[in-house]
């Protein structure tokens, strides 16, 4: 098996990886968006996403292990410079993701009304719930859709592909949001692509990300 394993094509690996790890929540996220509802998250569905995020990253881990892909070879090297670095990250995506809102506001205001009604956290959210999620679900977006996708598109030596691909698949997954989610997703995702591709250091994403998910959690979701 272990042969096996180490003799798959890189193409074959590739979609093993981005299947496994957001097929379902692409799928679901475009049947969402076709439909036209508002998905919301309440405690039980939160608690399914963590221990679906932690079951896929033990069936894809030893997997890549297999593989010669380590967490050092994307980039995971947590620092205390690099939680500072994190917060700064999650401001400049903030303020990225304020000005995309202002400009639904300028070009299409009643898109942002009906935008600004819908609410994706259904109730508020117990601290541990919050603190878990906060935890486990940016290390998982982050390592696949940085980390992996990028690092593996950056052997073409064309940054922007893996940049462009990068966004693409974090838009994608997030389509559920409607118009506000895809224009505040985008900037902060050619942020955090731009930043991995010039750094290759993961470890400030993941703190910038989980930043961001804890404050909805805990702020929006109360």
């Amino acid at each position: 098996m272990l042969r096996l394993v180490k003799s798959l094509p890189n193409s074959v690996e590739i979609g093993i990886v981005l299947v496994l790890s957001f097929g379902d929540f692409v799928v679901a996220s475009l049947s969402v968006a076709l439909h036209h509802v508002t998905p919301h998250y309440d405690v039980r569905r939160l608690i399914f996403l963590v221990v679906f995020e932690i079951a896929i990253l033990a069936v894809l881990f030893p997997f890549l292990r297999a593989r010669g892909w380590t967490l050092e070879k994307i980039g995971f090297r947590p620092t205390f410079p690099g939680i500072g670095i994190g917060f700064l990250l999650f401001l400049a995506a903030y303020a990225a993701a304020a000005i995309a809102w202002y400009a639904i506001w300028l070009i299409a205001p009643e898109t942002a009304l009906r935008q600004l009604g819908a609410r994706v956290i259904a109730q508020p959210i117990p601290l541990p719930v919050s603190l878990a999620v906060g935890l486990v679900n940016p290390f998982f977006e982050e390592v696949w859709v940085c980390g992996y996708l990028m690092t593996v598109l950056k052997r073409s030596h064309n940054p922007w592909l893996a940049i462009s691909a990068s966004v693409v698949l974090r838009v994608l997954y997030h389509l559920y949001q409607g118009a506000r989610g895809v224009l505040s997703i985008t900037p902060v995702g050619l942020i955090f692509g731009v930043w991995y591709a010039r750094t290759g250091r993961l470890w400030p994403l993941i703190v910038a990300h989980s930043v961001a998910d804890l404050l909805a959690l805990l702020m929006v979701g109360h």
